[in-house]
């Protein structure tokens, strides 16, 4: 007579699939975190720079006539950027919508720009981070690539070669080119310029 029980999975078996998954899950999950992450901060990059964009056309377009301070909102209220989300959606509870930081999920409509004015140029930068970038720091970097004395004096600035191609640094979202270090009035500062011509002088 033939035998139609078919065989089923032993314990052991059951047990050797069970730690197989766990390996795999345990490779695979801090895998996907990390995947996560590097995605969330380059879009939160990506959104910055458009932010700045839309900010230097409302500063362009309002004729500003010297540097001046905006927040992330007044681009919503004048629409020069589109909310990520609805007023009522998510917790927002802003009347032209919030603006979302992908990588804390936080609502950064308060978030301040700095619109740098220039001639007939504007720059916009994050002021938030030009707070917390050290001024000494910037200082004492440039200092160590121009081997610059410990202390540069009025009569002497410590300045990049004029052919120089090294001398670029990457501040609030815009890509400064040093000028060099000269002390005024008894206090260093640095002298930064983008490719529009805009400066910014940190001591």
């Amino acid at each position: 007579m033939e035998n139609n029980k078919k065989k089923g999975f032993t314990l052991t078996e059951i047990l050797v699939v069970i730690v197989i998954i766990g390996i795999v899950l345990t490779i695979a999950i801090p895998s996907v975190v990390i995947i996560r992450k590097r995605i969330n901060n380059r879009l939160y990059e990506e959104k910055k720079h458009l932010i700045l964009v839309a900010a230097e056309l409302y500063g362009k377009d309002k004729g500003l006539v010297t540097d001046s301070i905006i927040t992330i909102d007044r681009l919503l209220e004048t629409k020069y950027i589109n909310p990520d989300l609805k007023t009522g959606e998510k917790g927002c509870s802003n009347e032209h919508g919030c603006i979302v930081d992908p990588t804390t999920n936080e609502i950064i409509n308060n978030t301040e720009l700095l619109l740098k004015k220039n001639n007939t140029d504007v720059v916009a930068v994050w002021n938030g981070q030009i707070a917390s970038t050290s001024s000494r720091d910037i200082i004492d970097t440039v200092k160590e690539a121009l081997s610059c004395p410990a202390t540069v004096t009025a009569s002497s600035p410590c300045l990049y070669p004029a052919d120089a191609t090294n001398n670029y640094i990457y501040i609030s979202g815009v890509m400064w080119r040093i000028v060099g270090i000269y002390n005024i009035d008894s206090t260093e500062v640095v002298k930064l310029i983008t490719d529009d011509t805009i400066t910014w002088e940190a001591e």
